[in-house]
């Protein structure tokens, strides 16, 4: 299907030919009508398979046609940053579009001015407490990466900001985006959605596990990687001489660095030293030299870069930009940058699928290792992408490929149900008047995926005793049925604060003697 065949507002096709997207790809052809036909969506395909177009085409005809605001919540500030960034692109159009990912205790009137807001799933919770009015203005909320809703940190704030929403408006479209997951079908159900699920990929991928100077792949084909002295450069290497770029990813910040930083003098065998201009400009951080930069700085001028939440905005910018350009060959990261960042590669490599974890090592899940997997090929560029992992040994070349690359990505589930996780939930559906009442506080719970997964019975005795806690510290009142936060209940919601650590604080203070000697 052309883009020129969908029904979409003036000049929107125009701006999308000069970017180079003139066809659809086929689950983009099955699912665009649907969202510009302002169905409720779940999008469930692979990474790079063209999510995003699809909540762009619909926030358009939202803005252009009928005249409705569109909020577009996202995991990260980085990919904020990268949607924010493609959205512009229609300004041209006469769209205003923002991106508000700081103070989670601002309530940010100057939204109101804008027409595409971007935002991080904290922040657009953040905004429901502080209820601007604007809010109710809203006709299209785009979830992207909603598989984290399975995260115990990210996945509440998420789940009940778009339960919210919901409840706000009845009629609001949603379009949840998400790379392949086994029970997409239950999260399409939870949203009343229109389900569209696919595993095409624009470019075919190649997965396997590397071990002892070959490559064994999952449809039963091998590589022979020329050995090396450093068992992972021989993999970049042998990616970057055939033309390609590597994506290498590790599981703490410190490796990132430490492992570019070994990187970086090997890579004078395949190109020549300050291919990257501009690199001491990333040495500063608000106009003071800082030790990260100076050691990205070195790294890129060789052609190899670390990414991880440690980079100034600016930092991160010029590493991103210059791997897409291709004077950066390869970058070491951690696997936040797999989160829905549009920076394919050539190869990808996985060195670790073990991360420290409450006090241990876990086993990272499939569903992760399959999204960084996915950024392998990069569309129009590469005739296929590859992604391997690395093994020591016979046996754990079975495990990994038998657990990770023939496994299927997990099932998501909703991490609402703990009373750490309810309170703050709770005392903001009280505070913003969500719920007025236990009945309709349970009516609202009842709404979440949550209870849409599980019974409400556990959900029920878990919220009352939040209540009890709420009422016993002064944040919330009952009289005759009616339940109201109080003014410190509220503040502590506008705050952001955990209802818990607001009451320390608060006994600390009242505890406080100002002759006593602390220090």
């Amino acid at each position: 299907m052309k883009v020129s065949d969908l029904d979409l507002p003036e000049g929107v096709a125009d701006v999308l030919m000069e970017e180079g997207i003139g066809e659809l790809y086929p689950p983009q052809a099955k699912a665009a009508p649907l969202a510009l036909d302002g169905r409720n969506l779940m999008l469930a395909i692979p990474t790079a398979s063209g999510k995003s177009l699809i909540a762009y085409l619909a926030a358009m005809k939202h803005v252009l046609e009928r005249r409705g605001k569109v909020l577009y919540i996202v995991p990260l500030r980085a990919l904020a940053a990268e949607k924010y960034e493609d959205l512009r692109k229609f300004e041209r159009l006469g769209v205003k579009v923002e991106m508000s990912s700081g103070d989670l205790d601002s309530p940010d009137p100057q939204l109101e001015n804008f027409d595409v807001i971007v935002a991080t799933s904290e922040k657009a919770d953040s905004l429901l407490r502080h209820q601007g009015h604007w809010l109710g203005q809203i006709t299209l909320v785009v979830a992207d990466e909603v598989h984290l809703l399975h995260d115990p940190g990210r996945g509440p704030t998420l789940e009940v900001t778009l339960a919210k929403f919901r409840k706000f408006n009845p009629e609001l479209q949603i379009i949840a985006l998400s790379a392949t997951i086994k029970n997409s079908k239950e999260v399409a159900d939870w949203l009343n959605a229109e389900h569209v699920s696919s595993t095409w990929r624009p470019t075919p991928l190649k997965e396997g596990v590397y071990l002892d100077g070959m490559v064994y792949f999952t449809d039963n084909s091998k590589r022979t990687i020329p050995k090396e002295k450093e068992l992972l450069w021989a993999l970049v290497k042998d990616s970057i001489l055939e033309g390609g770029q590597c994506l290498v990813f590790v599981n703490t910040r410190r490796s990132t660095e430490t492992l570019a930083t070994k990187l970086a003098p090997l890579m004078r065998e395949v190109m020549p030293e300050g291919a990257t201009d501009g690199a001491d400009r990333i040495i500063e951080d608000e106009g003071e030299p800082t030790t990260v930069g100076k050691r990205l700085s070195a790294c890129v001028k060789r052609g190899v870069a670390f990414h991880n939440a440690g980079l100034t905005n600016e930092q991160r910018r010029f590493v991103e930009s210059n791997f897409k350009k291709g004077t950066i060959k390869c970058i070491v990261a951690t696997p936040t940058l797999a989160a829905g960042i549009n920076l394919p590669a050539r190869r990808v490599v996985i060195r670790d699928v073990h991360r420290y974890e409450n006090g241990g090592n876990v086993s990272i899940p499939v569903l992760e290792i399959k999204q960084m997997c996915g950024r392998a090929g990069r569309p129009r560029y590469d005739p296929y992408g590859e992604a391997i992992l690395i093994s020591r040994d016979e046996e754990e070349r079975s495990f990994l490929m038998d657990n990770y690359l023939l496994g299927e990505p997990e099932e998501i589930y909703s991490k609402l149900g703990s009373e750490p996780v309810l309170r703050s939930h709770v005392l903001a559906t009280i505070a913003t008047g969500t719920a007025s009442s236990r009945d309709s506080l349970m009516d609202f719970m009842n709404s979440t995926f949550f209870a849409h997964q599980t019974t409400m019975a556990g959900l029920e005795d878990a919220t009352d005793n939040v209540l009890g806690f709420l009422e016993r510290e002064g944040m919330v009142r009952t009289e005759d049925h009616r339940i109201q936060a109080t003014f410190f209940g509220r503040r502590v919601s506008d705050l952001y604060i955990d209802p818990l650590t607001a009451v320390k604080l608060r006994d600390a203070l009242r505890s406080f003697k100002p002759s006593s000697s602390y220090f």
